[in-house]
């Protein structure tokens, strides 16, 4: 819906779609909130590794966000994918070691919905679904930066990404 309506009145950022739909008012306020949702929400004030955090923010993401382009963070992507890639086979490595060895049990497939415990620990689930709606500003100049875009081939991409995530997490 975002693209569709993007296309149709000729936004070519999410603030220019918020600004369109709703007023100047709210694109600052939704600039506002996606400022302060990745800073102060994502390095929070409850995590021990504050400085880390900050020092991986200012040295690796800070030069990233200046590029123009997103088109110029493609080999970043990759790499970001494959280094996701190998953390899972190495994940599942150890964990077929260790298990052959009799040193953890087997792992469940499923929860078992007769433990109040095990229902609760599967809301561990909400934040993380939440947190994925949070990233749609970001749809709008992935599809600006599409060769031969449409709401179509953003689809796509959409349906691609959202496989490539399943595959890693599951």
């Amino acid at each position: 819906m975002l693209i569709r309506f993007a296309v149709s009145c000729k936004a070519r950022s999410y603030g220019e779609v918020v600004q369109i739909a709703m007023g100047r008012t709210a694109r600052v306020l939704s600039e506002i909130c996606i400022i302060v949702n990745n800073t102060v929400v994502r390095t929070g004030f409850w995590d021990h590794r504050k400085l880390l955090v900050l020092v991986v923010m200012v040295v690796f993401l800070a030069p990233l966000c200046v590029l123009d382009k997103i088109d110029s963070l493609s080999m970043t992507s990759a790499a970001l994918v494959a280094l996701a890639v190998v953390f899972v086979v190495v994940c599942f490595a150890v964990a077929f070691i260790k298990l052959i060895e009799g040193k953890i049990e087997a792992p469940r497939m499923s929860p078992d919905f007769g433990s109040k415990m095990e229902i609760l620990d599967l809301l561990v689930v909400i934040p993380i679904m939440t947190n994925a709606y949070v990233c749609h500003f970001n749809v709008q100049p992935i599809y600006n930066e599409l060769e031969g875009r449409s709401p179509q081939k953003m689809n796509q991409v959409g349906r691609i990404t959202t496989a490539l995530c399943v595959v890693v997490y599951a």
